[in-house]
């Protein structure tokens, strides 16, 4: 009857025993979901800013595009501008020269054909240096804005990086 008795203390001492590990475990579950609610809200978190980051990035991306087109195009202007004026210059070389071999045979103030057609190409020159002067304005104007882009475009990876650390 003894052994009995002892036993069932035994199983009591036992039961107990469970109910505090019980305890403890559930304590320790109840932790971990605080903690996983913690790190999802962090993650939550995360995301959100990486999904901005990524909008920023792209309409960067899609910016940087958009110049890329416009200096190509402006690049294109100004390599015609500097064919066309190669050329005048070229055409300017010739008449000079005519306008010097005319002068030694009849002389050019008697000619107001060609004094009207040396103005013109004056007139001409003048005005594709203005033309090269303000498509090397706009060149600089675009090489500034891709500059400004890139910054920007190294800008949200950095942040995107950080928020990947974090």
């Amino acid at each position: 009857r003894k052994g009995e008795q002892l036993g069932e203390g035994l199983h009591l001492i036992d039961f107990e025993q469970l109910k505090i590990e019980n305890q403890t475990y559930n304590e320790k579950i109840e932790e971990r979901n605080e903690d996983l609610i913690k790190l999802r809200g962090k993650i939550a978190t995360t995301v959100n800013i990486l999904s901005h980051v990524k909008e920023a990035l792209q309409c960067a991306e899609e910016e940087k595009d958009t110049l890329s087109v416009k200096l190509k195009s402006v690049e294109s202007a100004a390599a015609q501008q500097r064919d066309k004026l190669s050329r005048t210059k070229r055409a300017r070389d010739l008449l000079k020269e005519d306008n010097t071999r005319l002068r030694q045979q009849g002389g050019l103030i008697g000619d107001e054909l060609l004094l009207r057609d040396m103005e013109r190409q004056f007139d001409e020159a003048a005005e594709l240096r203005g033309r090269l002067e303000e498509l090397r304005q706009q060149y600089s104007e675009l090489q500034g804005a891709i500059r400004a882009t890139k910054q920007a475009q190294s800008q949200a990876s950095t942040q995107v990086l950080r928020a990947e650390v974090a």
